[in-house]
């Protein structure tokens, strides 16, 4: 224009005083004088309204774009700002998004100039703030301050955090669906926005929910078909879907790879499967693919299962779905395939199918009868058996109540009964009802079915008929009974033989024990030797018969094991062999290993019976040449050894056909009328069971005409008190073969019916110092005992007119406290009639043959009786007699008799029983007492009278007897009195018996 041309065309733009944008245009022209400008001129018009109605138009396309160009939420949401910004101030912006059910405000853009991005609000309950309020009345709003304190005021909203100075909101719509809000606000300035700003925002709001919905829109899509994707290459199934020309239009991995497997190479889309050809499928498998193909292609949904054949020549099974894929309109173009491996499952059922025909095949000739019942107990499952078992068809049972089927229903409830608490049960015993009535006794096993949370299901079991087995039982039973009373005649037999036998020898070796004590002849003496041997022979014969009768009736031998020194055994045996061998000039020897243990703890008097027997049969069946006796520990653990015995002969042998007849009962193998050697047959029997009582084992080697030898084993431990087996070795060798007679005439009553056995006993009693009356049956016996003070009386046991159990009773009834000791003489050997007869009343018994130390030992043990006046006496002045004679309390003579017995440990520990017994006792006794209870005591009394008597105690005995005597009486005046005596002695006794056995 300073150059003289004409602008006809101008735009600019000029700033309000509240610094607003004007846009101009027009022209301006310039007044020239003297060739210089002096005036300017311009005429402009506003365009503001137009320019501002380009750049929304802009701005609105913009917009529209963005939903495409952004690549997620977070990006339309900051172009839409920037968008907006060039037609309004946008400084405070947000855009709050709200759920059809306008539960909740999700604030998905938010910008505000006086909030940091933490302090922003994400999300909130929908309620009664500016968002809301728009968003409920679906209109744009242009508010300034005091706009919003008056919709305050009248509750229409209420506002959170600072207030702005000037506010426009619009609602974001889509259709009639208001989905949010977009507001923009300014803290400092009202008059930023004007009027028609609202129209603009209102304007473009649209454009943003359109565009905020079709963004959100594509965010669901590729969510979900995400989603769809990981469903469709995820798990194991194969997913495949084809259209009307059987072409693949998709397919999964997993059906990739199993198509590699089947056909070679990998599918391709569009690949025509009906054109699919290779060795693995035959011509009936593509049939039958194309069949299922074209039902499902007709709109039948197809679901089967089939077996491929694989390239390595596999089979595998497939459970294959065949769907058409329906579109909106209900037509379909394809069809979607999913197949899912089931080849092992389907191996399992084939398996369980051939295991169920092998089941049924099992079930249907089951011999017992299997049953299943449910809660009710009604039957649910029966074997075929039943037809045969109860007479019974299948059908007939099912459904019927089980007791039904019970000879008494009340055992059903008692089996239910017990399943419920045990769970299971064996052997249960009930009588089941057949078809036609009969009552057939039945063994069941059954187990409770139940389900997981513990409710009863039913039973299931089985039963077996019992018919057969209960008249085994019968007759087993009735058979067991013919051989017990056959082994009760036996035994009744030999206890009777016993006491015939042992009556004539109790004559036989009494008189040798006499003719002994006389002066005899050099061959007299021989021949009261050869008497004895022969008597002893014949008794040890006895005692074979009577140890195998034991054996037989089930009985085992007795026991009594200590220890011994096993040279000195094998002494006693060279000892009593080596006059026999030397008479048939047999080399008799005997040797012990160096390691084998010298003292050993075992049953001396059972090893030396075995090898006696065996020792005997040597030298008996060798007649020329050598009897060897070998002993040697074979093995130790480091606490028992095994000790191996050999007795080796060169006599006769034997063949290996008679070594299968040896240990066996009665048993000889020369049973002719001619036989060389003697004998029961017992011996070897016998020596076995005593071998493997002893915890060993027996056995032979022999070749015939040049030998045998006979071993055995036994089982030991060490014997740890070797100088008491040595000491009780020597007091053995050192005993007088006479016995001591007493110096003070005891005064005896022997009661015998046999008149040699009298005459031996009265003789031997008589040499023993005694004074002996004599009694021939039961009534002389009452008659005498009742009439004199016997201190002892030996009592046969079976006479005429009374035996000797009876004549013991009514002695015992009329003298009470005052009846001597009563001794059983008798010739039942068998400990059981021995200990039958003292349960029966007597006080203790010797064994027929009887010889004099049995007879002085027993007077020695029974003599120290009183009567009860004497009692009485001794019971108030024992304790002066303890303060000056110590040794009186307790018998030494006893304590030494119990140490020879068992050795001193075993006596000591009697003592210590004694004590540990004795102390509950008295302290019980001791309550009866205080509470004047006297009768309660009586059997505390007798057991500490008897065992008292026993181990020497005989001062606290004798209170003791006095106490039981004195209740028994009525008389309990003295009571208290004494048991303050025996409780004083039983102190005193605590005090000093150990020092016996220092």
């Amino acid at each position: 224009m300073y150059k003289g041309e004409h602008v006809n065309k101008i735009e600019t733009v000029f700033l309000t005083k509240t610094n607003k944008p004007v846009h101009l245009i027009g022209s301006i022209s310039c007044t020239w004088q003297n060739g210089k400008p002096v005036l300017s001129r311009a005429i402009l018009h506003d365009i503001t309204d137009r320019i501002k109605a380009e750049r929304l138009q802009k701005v609105y396309y913009s917009i529209a774009n963005l939903a495409i160009s952004s690549k997620d939420l977070q990006s339309l949401y900051g172009a839409i700002h920037r968008e907006l910004s060039k037609i309004i101030e946008t400084n405070n912006i947000f855009i709050a998004l709200c759920d059809d059910e306008r539960t909740k405000l999700q604030f998905a853009y938010y910008v505000d100039q006086y909030k940091s991005e933490d302090e922003n609000v994400s999300e909130r309950p929908f309620s009664n703030g500016m968002a809301e309020y728009i968003i409920k009345t679906g209109k744009p709003a242009y508010l300034l301050r005091e706009d919003i304190i008056e919709l305050e005021q009248k509750g229409l909203l209420q506002l959170v955090g600072k207030m702005p100075e000037v506010m426009l909101c619009s609602p974001l719509s889509v259709g009639d669906r208001i989905i949010g809000v977009i507001a923009v606000q300014d803290y400092k300035k009202q008059d930023i926005y004007v009027n028609s700003d609202i129209e603009i925002l209102h304007f473009i709001s649209n454009q943003v929910a359109l565009a905020i919905e079709r963004k959100r829109n594509e965010v669901q899509i590729n969510n979900q078909n995400a989603r769809l994707k990981a469903i469709f290459e995820s798990g194991s199934h194969h997913i495949w879907s084809i259209d009307k020309n059987s072409c693949l239009t998709s397919f999964n991995q997993n059906y990739a790879s199993a198509f590699l497997k089947q056909h070679g190479f990998m599918p391709q889309f569009d690949l025509c499967l009906r054109e699919i050809k290779n060795q693995g499928l035959t011509s009936e498998t593509v049939k039958e693919w194309n069949e299922y193909y074209e039902n499902a292609l007709q709109g039948f949904p197809q679901h089967f299962e089939i077996d491929l054949t694989q390239l390595d020549g596999s089979t595998i099974w497939r459970e294959v779905y065949l769907n058409p894929i329906y579109l909106e309109d209900g037509s379909f173009e394809e069809i979607s395939g999913i197949a899912l491996d089931i080849t092992e499952k389907k191996l399992s059922q084939m398996a369980l199918a051939k295991e169920e025909e092998k089941f049924r095949s099992i079930f249907e000739s089951f011999q017992d009868l299997y049953y299943r019942t449910d809660e009710e107990n009604k039957v649910v499952l029966m074997s075929p058996s039943v037809t045969e078992m109860l007479g019974y068809q299948v059908h007939e049972v099912i459904g019927i109540p089980a007791t039904s089927f019970y000879a008494y229903p009340e055992e059903l409830m008692n089996l239910v009964y017990i399943l419920k608490k045990e769970g299971t049960i064996r052997n249960f015993e009930t009588n089941l009802v057949s078809k036609s009535g009969t009552i057939i006794p039945f063994l069941l096993n059954a187990h409770i079915l139940i389900d997981k949370e513990g409710h009863y299901l039913g039973i299931e079991g089985v039963g077996r008929d019992m018919t057969e087995l209960k008249q085994t039982q019968t007759e087993l039973i009735r058979a067991k009974e013919v051989a017990e009373d056959s082994a009760y005649a036996k035994t009744l037999f030999l206890a009777n033989m016993s006491h015939e036998l042992r009556t004539p020898m109790n004559g036989i070796i009494g008189m040798i024990d006499l003719l002994h004590s006389t002066e005899t002849t050099e061959e007299q003496t021989e021949y009261i030797d050869t008497l004895r041997k022969s008597s002893d022979a014949l008794l040890a014969i006895l005692n074979d018969i009577l140890d195998l009768s034991k054996i037989q009736a089930g009985k085992l031998l007795q026991i009594n094991e200590m220890g011994i020194d096993l040279h000195y055994a094998l002494e006693k045996i060279y000892s009593l062999f080596a006059n026999r061998a030397n008479l048939k000039d047999l080399d008799f020897t005997y040797n012990i290993t160096p390691h084998t243990p010298r003292f050993i703890v075992t049953d001396e008097t059972r090893l030396l019976q075995i090898l006696s027997n065996l020792t005997s049969n040597a030298i008996k069946f060798t007649n020329a040449g050598k009897v060897t006796i070998q002993v040697n520990s074979i093995s130790s653990d480091g606490e028992f050894y095994t000790i191996m015995f050999r007795i080796k002969d060169s006599g006769i042998g034997i063949t290996n056909a008679d070594k299968q007849l040896l240990f066996t009962n009665f048993t000889q193998l020369d049973n002719t009328s001619t036989k060389t050697f003697g004998g029961t047959g017992l011996g070897l029997a016998i020596s076995k069971q005593l071998s493997e009582l002893l915890g060993g084992d027996i056995g032979v080697e022999s070749i015939y005409g040049e030998g045998s030898t006979f071993w055995f084993t036994i089982r030991c431990q060490e014997a740890l008190n070797q100088e008491e087996i040595l000491n009780n070795r020597n007091k053995d060798k050192g005993k007088p073969i006479e016995s001591e007679a007493f110096t003070d005439e005891p005064y005896i009553l022997l009661v015998d019916d046999n008149g040699i056995n009298q005459k031996v006993a009265q003789k031997l009693l008589a040499k023993l110092g005694c004074r002996t009356e004599l009694a021939s049956n039961g009534f002389e016996a009452i008659s005498q005992a009742t009439a004199n003070p016997y201190e002892v009386i030996f009592m046969d046991i079976q006479m005429p007119e009374m035996d000797g159990i009876e004549a013991t009773k009514r002695i015992k009834e009329q003298l009470g406290d005052k009846c001597p000791p009563i001794i059983a003489m008798t010739a039942y050997s068998m400990k059981d009639d021995a200990e039958k007869f003292m349960s029966q009343g007597m006080d203790d018994y010797v064994s027929k043959p009887i010889k004099s130390t049995d007879l002085q030992n027993m007077i020695k043990k029974w003599r120290p009786f009183k009567t009860p006046a004497a009692i009485i006496e001794d019971a108030e002045v024992i304790t002066d007699e303890l303060e000056t004679e110590e040794v009186a309390f307790i018998d030494d003579e006893v304590v030494q008799q119990l140490i020879e017995l068992g050795g001193k440990d075993f006596a000591l520990q009697l003592f210590v029983d004694f004590e540990d017994e004795a102390g509950p006792l008295i302290e019980e006794a001791k309550k009866e007492v205080q509470s004047q209870q006297y009768d309660n005591i009586l059997s505390t009394l007798h057991q500490m009278k008897g065992t008292g008597f026993t181990l020497g105690l005989n001062p606290l005995a004798e209170v003791v007897k006095k106490m039981e005597h004195d209740i028994k009486q009525k008389n309990v005046s003295n009571v208290d009195q004494d048991f303050e005596l025996l409780e004083d002695h039983f102190t005193y006794y605590k005090q000093i018996y150990r020092e016996k056995f220092i």
